[in-house]
């Protein structure tokens, strides 16, 4: 799991299936509100990692090459810079937003 959201942790929390996992890749900016008992009852592991080196990014990627798995983002012209940091600003950023060089 990746976010810098708010995000219900109960409501994720439920909606494992028995035995799923949530695993935490890099740094949470919140506590992360948990009751014990939500997990002990189907055994739902809580896990973190780093992102891992070189190595593991690059078998990463070769991983998503290989499935055509493609990252979902916005992009802005790089001359838009402000529109782009508004709408960041705003919350209303959909997964990652890109700038595009299109200065000469």
């Amino acid at each position: 799991m990746t976010a810098k959201a708010t995000l219900d942790w109960q409501a994720m929390i439920g909606a494992l299936a028995p035995r799923g996992r949530i695993h935490f890749v890099g740094v949470v900016n919140q506590r992360v509100p948990v009751s014990v008992f939500s997990l002990l009852a189907k055994q739902k592991p809580v896990s973190a990692s780093p992102s891992g080196g070189p190595s593991v990014v690059d078998q990463m990627l070769g991983f998503c090459a290989r499935r055509e798995i493609a990252p979902i983002i916005e992009e802005f012209p790089m001359s838009r810079i402000n529109e782009a940091l508004d709408h960041l600003r705003a919350g209303k950023a959909r997964y990652r937003v890109v700038l595009k060089n299109d200065i000469s």
